[in-house]
């Protein structure tokens, strides 16, 4: 009996003594004050430290425009006023994705965030309009889809309720990467996240374990924590350059390796969508937002070469691929 008290007693002091109590998030932009977002939003009240830890004299890729509807879940977790979003990120509706081009020139295909006409009976909807059309009595199938006619038409309406009788739909949003970046940042900060402005020259290994304990600052001070989570980007300060958590190489499969991005003032009514147009080597981008429109190629030197880019200081270098584990030791 005694035995069994003393290993549970043991158990619970190994228990307090694993406990995250401190978590350090190096990197900031989207990546970084997400992640300070969602931990002081959910875990706010646990009595969690959250540091992020960032340096202004280091730029972000800052091209991740374009969102899919999950960005609406994840708003919404943080309970994020939409209209507030939007006012704040220069924020425009997306209802799908238009490729253009890929197939073969000319070809134009429309990604919508929503379903083609209503469930009939038994079978899909597509079928009785492959029989219609064959009858000759179909119109062109995205004429059913409710955000591929709305998109067409430059018009947006909040997704109806199931009894309103209209098709149910998604949608999403084309943002400023880094105007959302500093709204989630507003956010964090305002639930205890604490910011540390500084370049990190040094990381911290625990002598027993090899794990990391902390990092250094260019002023020397050190920031140490239980948990840390590597938002640095291409870089991968901690994950990869401290930890050697190893790269897995996509390359073969998505030989896209280069990109560029440049903005472009609005010059024509942009619809509620991103286009991707194929080109040689790669693919172009097109992301209306309020107060500019954003460009972009992505290609692989090996097909395109960087004459394609307006200046080959101006592209972003970087293998498809993944790191081969997103947990090493207490870093994420």
């Amino acid at each position: 009996m005694g035995s069994n008290a003393e290993a549970n007693g043991n158990n619970r002091m190994t228990a307090e003594q694993h406990r995250v109590r401190r978590v350090v998030i190096v990197g900031g932009g989207t990546a970084g004050w997400m992640t300070a977002a969602a931990l002081a939003q959910q875990l706010g009240g646990a009595g969690l430290s959250i540091t992020l830890v960032e340096s202004a004299a280091i730029g972000t890729v800052g091209v991740g425009e374009a969102t899919i509807p999950h960005i609406r879940d994840f708003n919404r977790a943080l309970g994020i006023n939409e209209a507030e979003l939007m006012a704040r990120t220069s924020a425009t509706i997306k209802l799908g994705i238009e490729f253009r081009d890929w197939g073969r020139i000319g070809d134009a295909y429309f990604h919508p965030f929503g379903a083609y006409g209503e469930q009939i009976g038994p079978a899909g909807f597509h079928h009785y309009w492959f029989k219609a059309k064959l009858a000759g009595e179909a119109r062109d199938f995205g004429s059913y889809c409710y955000p591929i006619v709305s998109a067409r038409n430059g018009r947006f309406r909040p997704p109806p309720s199931a009894r309103s009788g209209l098709l149910a739909f998604n949608y999403a949003f084309q943002f400023d990467a880094s105007l959302y970046g500093a709204f989630l940042a507003d956010f964090a900060q305002a639930r205890g996240v604490e910011r540390k402005e500084g370049k990190i020259t040094d990381v911290i290994a625990d002598g027993a374990s090899g794990f990391i304990a902390g990092v250094r600052l260019e002023s020397g001070e050190e920031v140490t924590g239980d948990l840390f989570v590597d938002c640095s980007g291409f870089r991968g300060l901690l994950i990869e350059q401290q930890l050697k958590t190893g790269f897995e190489d996509w390359s073969r499969w998505l030989p896209c390796n280069r990109a560029w991005a440049v903005p472009c003032a609005i010059q024509d009514p942009a619809g509620p969508y991103t286009r991707a147009t194929a080109r040689t080597g790669g693919w172009q981008w097109r992301i209306p937002l309020q107060h500019r429109i954003g460009n972009g190629h992505v290609y692989c030197d090996s097909y395109a070469g960087d004459r394609c880019i307006m200046s080959p200081t101006s592209a972003t270098t970087r293998p498809s691929g993944a790191t081969c584990a997103k947990w090493n030791g207490p870093t994420a």
